[in-house]
C-alpha cells in the first residue's frame, strides 16, 4: 500500500498544492483555510509517509509512482 492512498481527500489537495511550489499562505488563500491549517496537514502528510521534509516527501510519492509502474 503506498502512502498516497493513505491521505485524505484534502491532504491530497495540499500535497498537489505543495508540490507545485505553493506556500502556506497562498494555499491557504486557495482552499479558504488557515495557514495553520495548511501547516497542520502538511505534518501529517509527512508523518503519514515518514517523511522528514515536503522534498523527502515529494520523492518517497515520485518513487512510489515508480515502483507502481
Amino acid at each position: 500500500m503506498n502512502a498516497l492512498s493513505l491521505f485524505t481527500a484534502r491532504e491530497k489537495e495540499i500535497y498537489v498544492l505543495s508540490v507545485k511550489g505553493m506556500g502556506c499562505k497562498q494555499i491557504a488563500s486557495e482552499l479558504g483555510i488557515s495557514p495553520n491549517t495548511v501547516k497542520k496537514y502538511r505534518s501529517r502528510l509527512m508523518q503519514k509517509a515518514d517523511a522528514g521534509n515536503m522534498v523527502e516527501l515529494a520523492g518517497r510519492m515520485a518513487g512510489e509512482k515508480k515502483q507502481a509502474a
